[in-house]
């Protein structure tokens, strides 16, 4: 009896260990792939820092202003330009024919613009 209890507690000893030894490998390759996930928000952390920089400098109300002066034909409102909601209807479908056509003249202008710069 005494050499099979010896007997069994080698093998669950063996046992132990060997599931020891596996957990220690498993927790290695998630702790590696734990590093792996810092990294790779660390490296999207910067590139959102980077584009909210961008973007701050694309919105800038003064180059703003200097891109609306330069493509927009803007101006300050007028009396005439105001009209009734029932009026709506017939005034877009005129100003829309009127429209197209400036409006593709002043995209032809600013892509122009654009190559030569």
């Amino acid at each position: 009896m005494n050499g099979r209890a010896t007997m069994m507690s080698i093998l669950l000893a063996a046992a132990i260990g060997l599931c020891l030894f596996l957990v220690k490998y498993e927790v290695q390759d998630l702790e590696d792939e734990l590093a792996v996930m810092n990294r790779s928000i660390a490296r999207d952390r910067e590139a959102i820092h980077v584009l909210k920089a961008e973007w701050s400098h694309l919105n800038e109300s003064e180059r703003l202003k200097l891109l609306a002066d330069r493509y927009l034909d803007l101006g300050p409102l007028e009396t005439g330009q105001f009209t009734q909601e029932s009026n709506l209807d017939v005034q877009l479908i005129r100003r829309q024919d009127e429209t197209e056509s400036a409006f593709a003249e002043r995209i032809g202008r600013a892509l122009t613009e654009g190559r030569a710069q």
